[in-house]
């Protein structure tokens, strides 16, 4: 009969997964909003110049020649009527103010082709320019060791029979 004796030795196993890092990176870059070119032209004073203005300006135009023009008669008149008072009794005033009125108006003729103004010109052009900064995430990735224990041990077996015989 033999005694069989088979032993394992205890082990440690360990696993390990290597740290790993992750980078992840946006880059900055640039934005802009504009706005234009717009070009805005009022030439309402240049047409105004030539005639050929809004309602607004002929009103404004024509009531201040008429009211020039009433004034001016007025005082026409109230020379005229000094005058005939004078030399009223004289000369016959009547008919020489006649002669004079008709005589005394030639129109002056005035060419003017070209306004004397010029017309408004605005421009519009607006540029907005921001940075945005960029950005960066690193991430590391550490994993625990995986630790196993795995015990020893020791099996005893007898072989071929139930004695145990032992020689020295």
């Amino acid at each position: 009969m033999h005694l069989r004796i088979n032993s394992s030795y205890p082990q440690v196993k360990i696993g390990c997964q290597l740290p790993r890092i992750q980078i992840q990176q946006q880059l900055g870059h640039f934005e802009y909003q504009y706005e234009g070119p717009r070009i805005y032209i009022d030439q309402r004073q240049p047409r105004n110049e030539l005639g050929m203005g809004d309602l607004d300006h002929f009103r404004r135009t024509v009531s201040l020649a008429g009211r020039q023009a009433a004034l001016e008669g007025i005082a026409r008149w109230a020379r005229e009527g000094d005058r005939f008072a004078r030399e009223m009794t004289t000369q016959n005033t009547v008919a020489r103010l006649a002669k004079e009125r008709s005589f005394e108006e030639i129109p002056d003729i005035n060419v003017d082709s070209m306004p004397k103004t010029r017309p408004k010109i605005t421009t519009i052009y607006d540029l907005e320019i921001r940075w945005i900064d960029g950005d960066t995430d690193i991430e590391f990735m550490i994993s625990k060791p995986r630790i196993e224990l795995v015990k020893g041990k020791v099996e005893v077996s007898l072989d071929k029979g139930s004695k145990l015989d032992l020689k020295g």
